[in-house]
């Protein structure tokens, strides 16, 4: 396949300032961490013929709505849905369980943590597990 180099971009707005004008494709990963600029942002690159491509997870480690992620589906033209396989029982994952220390992250813990021990595996909703306080 062809290879292309990512950018590194922390703001929404950078993307605009980081594209050539013959740029065709973009593709964002990850986009449950930008704020909602995002949004406005590949609205604007489509409106100029662009070709968003978007990944990210729809809910955090709570099964709740995860930053923009919610906007951009709205106005998506296209959405593809992928799940995975729940890590216990086999079942269809469409969640993501946080644990921390081999234990289920609690629902107060932050949505985003950085520089922690923490691991993340696919499951589904009879098997994801969030306790409350």
């Amino acid at each position: 396949g062809t290879k292309v180099e990512a950018i590194n971009i922390s703001k929404p707005k950078e993307i605009i300032k980081s594209i050539e004008p013959d740029t065709e494709v973009i593709a964002i990963d990850e986009a449950q961490f930008y704020d909602d600029d995002i949004v406005s942002i590949c609205q604007e690159l489509a409106d100029q013929g662009k070709r968003v491509i978007i990944a990210g997870l729809d809910q955090d480690f709570r099964g709740e709505p995860f930053g923009p992620i919610p906007k951009l589906l709205a106005v998506a033209e296209y959405v593809n849905k992928l799940q995975a396989i729940c890590i216990v029982c086999g079942n269809t994952a469409s969640r993501t369980q946080r644990l921390v220390n081999g234990l289920p992250a609690k629902y107060s813990d932050p949505t985003i943590l950085i520089g922690a021990k923490e691991s993340y595996e696919a499951r589904c909703r009879k098997c994801h597990n969030v306790p409350k306080d």
